[in-house]
């Protein structure tokens, strides 16, 4: 049977990680550039339902279609990156990465985005490419092969709360869930240990200082999302290149 863990950590960039506004086509360029294994993105859906990358809501969502919105004036009053960058499609950016061998993960900002996003990631077969994390409730749609990651509230007590840990990562097991989504500050050796206990991988957000990842890394962490990638994969590197 196949584990659940990755072979090695995941360095995953925070959307807007490098120059470029946060879920812009050129953010997710400057991703790719940095060489990071996963790029992290926000995402809501328009009135077709179509999955776009934005992290706040907009009525015009509920207005428009993509098409539409990406047409002056109304792209501008999705807020000021837009002003310059366009509305970006969620299939746009599965396509490339794809091409590129990529993964994606993907932050579910509403409920009303899940089923159309998880129906998108199915169509273009594109499901060992994601993770899902931010809202994963009320999934009608086959997630067969797609990572689903169960969020924890933003609890720092509940690092070193043996029972919250236990029914938490038992919950994730019993509802099929891959791994589970921390705030750094809740990760801790009880946690990681619970969670590799039950197979299920352990990621982490959002970390910027090395000593921080240092730490997390030593826990075990899986996957750490991170406003500076570069920063990880060299630590990533110096960890390999002990190993070796």
């Amino acid at each position: 049977m196949l584990s659940n863990r990755e072979e090695r950590l995941l360095v995953t960039a925070h959307t807007g990680c490098g120059e470029a506004p946060a879920n812009t086509w050129a953010s997710f360029m400057e991703v790719a550039a940095m060489g990071a294994d996963v790029a992290e993105l926000d995402i809501r859906i328009t009135c077709e339902e179509e999955p776009v990358l934005l992290h706040d809501h907009s009525l015009l969502l509920e207005l428009y279609d993509a098409r539409q919105l990406n047409r002056m004036p109304a792209r501008a009053r999705l807020g000021p990156p837009h002003r310059e960058h366009g509305l970006v499609l969620l299939a746009d950016v599965v396509e490339e990465a794809k091409r590129r061998g990529m993964k994606l993960n993907l932050d579910i900002k509403n409920g009303e985005s899940v089923n159309p996003t998880l129906r998108l990631v199915k169509e273009l077969q594109a499901e060992r490419l994601v993770f899902v994390t931010g809202c994963t409730e009320g999934i009608e749609v086959d997630t067969e092969g797609i990572s689903l990651l169960l969020n924890a509230p933003e609890t720092a007590d509940a690092a070193s709360d043996g029972a919250f840990i236990g029914r938490f990562c038992e919950r994730a097991k019993q509802q099929g869930y891959r791994g589970i989504n921390l705030y750094y500050e809740m990760c801790s050796p009880a946690f990681v240990k619970c969670a590799h206990s039950l197979d299920l991988m352990v990621s982490v957000y959002t970390v910027d200082e090395a000593v921080t990842m240092r730490s997390l890394m030593e826990m075990g962490a899986d996957s750490i999302t991170t406003m500076m990638p570069e920063q990880l994969l060299r630590l990533r590197r110096v960890d390999e290149r002990h190993e070796a």
